[in-house]
């Protein structure tokens, strides 16, 4: 899954890059596309910008080239240089040949059809997915128009997910595009999100997408990453919330548990104007607010205790904040989870943990939650 992109409007030296055309257009000796610094250096990658500009720069690239007209994965490598002399940076290397068995495949690629870049990597390019869309196919044609309105005047342009799938459903392209390895899919993100967690759902959902759309092993790796990153940006926002409840008198007290031990069954010891404690669990996805939630044995016994306890579910997190919504006490769900888990597992059969549904336990209304710029909440 792409960690930016990018989409450049191909021009004939940019077409260079493929052997039948660079034998017949006559654009020079170029046998390469041109990727526009304003673009891959101030929009995507700035790291790339550190090098000093007199030395060369190259990053190899495995890629996965389909299209034009939905062809599936032809697998290639170049790389991606930085010449001193280069105005731009380049996709570059030996001219790209049509696969074995369609050897004619890039033909008729000509000035004004798009390459869609699907970068992965971060902070450095480390493959992409390009993805060709003719302006004459049939089964690209649509596609071609809803993109170019993108562009304005500019010949190379970055997009979001969002508005790759925005074109992608006004041109009502066929489910097995390759245009949709770069849309943005909600339902594909939530499952990937619940399959790197563990969920079953997810899993089952991914073998099953729609779109054929393989999972690598860095694609699954980086989502175990995000998810644990989103978890620890969602106890910060919380704790902000936190102190913020505090500073104004609603809460007497609380304590970051998991931020003094990793290993606490919960999040945040709570304790009320009253003097009662609560437990919190911190629940966070960048998604909606019904993906499923992943709770611990650990944490399951822990809320089939004495002390109330709730889950604090945060959504939809973005730059300036997200959404909550706390559970009830999930003692009686608990109590029951564990029970089950007590007296009908196989001996020497443990569960880890178990995925919840957030229709299966009672929740407050929503509130906003605005991320505080000294870090403290108040």
């Amino acid at each position: 899954m792409a960690d930016h992109i990018a989409v450049k409007r191909l021009t004939a030296s940019d077409c260079t890059l493929f052997d039948a055309v660079f034998r017949t257009i006559g654009a020079g000796n170029q046998k390469s596309i041109n990727l526009n610094a304003d673009v891959l250096i101030h929009r995507l990658y700035p790291s790339l910008s550190s090098p000093g500009t007199a030395t060369e720069v190259q990053i190899a690239l495995p890629m996965l080239i389909y299209g034009p007209a939905g062809k599936a994965a032809h697998t290639v490598t170049r790389k991606i240089i930085k010449n001193p002399t280069y105005k731009n940076w380049r996709l570059n290397g030996e001219t790209i040949p049509g696969p074995i068995g369609d050897t004619s495949r890039y033909d008729q690629v000509s000035p004004g059809d798009l390459a869609i870049m699907a970068f992965k990597g971060e902070t450095v390019p480390s493959g992409m997915d390009l993805i060709l869309v003719s302006q004459t196919d049939p089964a690209d044609v649509g596609l071609h128009g809803a993109l170019s309105v993108l562009f304005g005047n500019k010949s190379m342009i970055a997009v979001t997910p969002v508005q790759i799938a925005a074109a992608a459903s006004t041109a009502l392209v066929s489910e097995t595009h390759p245009v949709l390895l770069a849309a943005a899919d909600p339902e594909m993100e939530s499952a990937l999100e619940d399959a790197a967690q563990g969920g079953i759902e997810g899993s089952g959902k991914l073998l099953k997408n729609r779109s054929s759309r393989k999972i690598s092993k860095s694609d699954f790796a980086n989502a175990k990453i995000k998810a644990e990153l989103i978890g620890q940006d969602g106890e910060g926002l919380l704790n902000g919330y936190l102190a913020t409840l505090r500073a104004s008198g609603q809460i007497s007290e609380y304590k970051w548990a998991s931020a003094e031990n990793a290993m606490a069954p919960f999040d945040f010891d709570i304790t009320d104007t009253a003097g009662e404690r609560t437990l919190v669990d911190a629940k966070a996805t960048n998604g909606p607010f019904e993906n499923v939630i992943h709770l611990s044995l650990a944490e399951i016994i822990e809320a089939a205790g004495p002390t109330p306890y709730r889950i604090y579910r945060l959504f939809e997190l973005g730059e300036n904040g997200g959404k909550l919504r706390i559970s009830d006490d999930i003692k009686t769900l608990a109590q029951k989870l564990k029970l089950i888990h007590e007296m009908h597992m196989p001996i020497g059969i443990r569960v880890d943990g178990f995925s919840v549904s957030t229709a299966a336990v009672g929740w407050s209304a929503e509130a906003i939650i605005i991320r505080q710029e000294d870090g403290d909440g108040v």
